[in-house]
């Protein structure tokens, strides 16, 4: 088996694909859950799971009539989107601020504030 990436906690990361082929592999009927949980070296559990994100991602596209976007994508987007919402805020307060300060400039007569000689 070739070597697998790791996370920080030392536990080996499968990609999205992998894990969809595998699965494949045991609804094909060409190996069983347990013993593609011992060729894997992982619990029978973690293959279950598995099939039922594969299967609840599949429903999802279906009854959306939609590609189905990963989890992180999706986190990532509206990560970016709080971002932004919140640099549109800062910059709105920031008009309004100016707009204000331009609009008691207007209401003062030019002379005001200036010395007379």
């Amino acid at each position: 088996m070739e070597t697998q990436r790791r996370g920080s906690d030392g536990r080996r990361l499968f990609s999205a694909e992998f894990k969809r082929e595998q699965v494949a592999r045991v609804l094909r009927k060409e190996i069983t859950f347990a013993e593609l949980s011992r060729e894997l070296g992982i619990d029978q559990s973690v293959v279950r799971r598995w099939q039922h994100l594969v299967d609840r991602g599949s429903r999802t596209a279906v009854a959306a009539n939609e590609d189905v976007v990963p989890a992180s994508e999706l986190r990532a987007a509206q990560l970016r989107i709080r971002e932004l919402e919140r640099a549109l805020g800062k910059k709105t307060m920031e008009v309004e601020i100016l707009q204000a300060a331009r609009d008691e400039v207007k209401k003062k007569p030019r002379w005001y504030g200036v010395s007379k000689r």
